[in-house]
């Protein structure tokens, strides 16, 4: 096709509609002077509007074509506020109005911003695209991608089922019992059930405690084991604490008021109430980990996994700690025992130790790998 019979149709594209919605005027608009008069009624109704530029850039380009002495027109088209698919079919539907006017051999299209690009596949099935001309109005452009990244990241929040249930779900039962509470005039028990609930979310989320329960239930009927060892295990512990405490506040109850009285007091009774706590609570918080580490072993066996020889060595760990920590609490309290007997507990301690994770896992490199991981 010879130059002379080329003939361009310079674009603008107004997808949201804003040209409609703020203005009398009536998409289609075509010819220079509709066009010039319809950016006018827009940049008077509103001043910051970036498709008013984008408008009179359209104009300008056609001005620029016309000078090069290539026949041009210019048109602005509209969609609607949604800018979804009904706007994408308003536009297609005026630009072959527009095309029909005349025997437009490319188009030309203005753009402010990635959303009117999107109209790109719709205008290129009618006609070629010639070009495109970007107009950056002011960083409108990167602000107006700013926006689509956080509206698409928003939907996702609200609507992914993943993130909805943390950004909606729990800020959702917060509000349901505090207004449950306010309604009976338990404004303050409102606010520790926030303060729980929030907790407990912060909690499960962070640690991924969600994530492990899942992992474990997905793996096969020893996960339940998993499950049930670490929950045995964790109430276990909870009791060991609650003992630790009772049984420091029964042996040196002076010190424990001391202290509650005025903290300052700790460096005077610390060591007795340390010591106190630690012979309470030791026996119930080891018998926890220990429910802990066999449930992990016998799940491990279960699997047929290379870690049972790690859970194994745990709780070998686990029984040679004991000695150590229960004559640590005794020293601290003012035991008759030495600190000889401590020492030599826990340099026995580390010799067997050594001896059982030097035999264990010198056994398992030398051992093809039958079991898998």
């Amino acid at each position: 096709m010879s130059e002379e019979a080329e003939k361009l149709l310079v674009l603008a594209v107004d997808r949201d509609g804003d040209l409609e919605s703020k203005t009398q005027v009536r998409s289609p608009a075509y010819g220079k002077t509709d066009v010039v008069q319809a950016a006018t009624d827009l940049a008077i109704a509103d001043p910051e509007e970036a498709d008013a530029n984008s408008i009179f850039a359209a104009v300008r380009e056609y001005q620029k074509l016309q000078a090069k002495g290539v026949s041009a027109e210019v048109a602005v088209v509209c969609g609607v506020p949604d800018s979804g698919l009904d706007a994408d079919r308003k536009i297609r539907r005026e630009v072959e109005k527009i095309l029909s006017m005349d025997k437009f051999t490319g188009i030309v299209l203005v753009s402010d911003g990635a959303d009117d690009e999107q109209v790109l596949p719709v205008l290129q099935s009618m006609k070629p695209i010639v070009s495109v001309v970007r107009i950056a109005v002011k960083y409108s452009r990167t602000v107006e991608e700013t926006y689509m990244v956080l509206g698409r990241y928003l939907r996702m929040l609200v609507f992914d089922p993943r993130y909805s249930k943390w950004v909606i779900g729990v800020p959702g039962v917060i509000f349901l019992f505090a207004g449950v509470l306010v309604l009976f005039g338990r404004a303050y028990e409102a606010g520790i059930a926030i303060l729980l609930i929030v907790g407990t979310a912060f909690l499960v989320r962070g640690f991924g405690i969600d994530r492990s329960v899942a992992l474990m239930l997905s793996q096969r009927p020893y996960g339940y084991l998993r499950i049930f060892s670490v929950l045995a295990g964790t109430l276990i512990f909870l009791v060991g604490l609650s003992s630790g405490y009772t049984y420091m506040a029964l042996r040196d109850p002076v010190g424990a008021q001391a202290v509650g009285l005025d903290p300052g007091q700790f460096l005077t009774y610390g060591g007795n109430l340390i010591g106190y706590y630690l012979e309470g609570a030791l026996p119930v918080v080891w018998a926890a980990l220990a429910v802990y580490l066999i449930g992990a072993l016998l799940a491990h066996l279960a699997r047929g996994s290379n870690r049972v020889w790690r859970d194994g060595v745990l709780i070998v760990l686990l029984g040679l700690l004991y000695l150590p920590m229960d004559e640590f609490a005794i020293f601290l309290t003012g035991g008759v025992n030495s600190s000889v007997l401590l020492i030599s507990y826990v340099l026995v301690g580390l010799a067997f130790t050594f001896a059982v994770v030097t035999a264990v896992y010198g056994r398992i490199r030398s051992r093809s790998p039958l079991l898998k991981e």
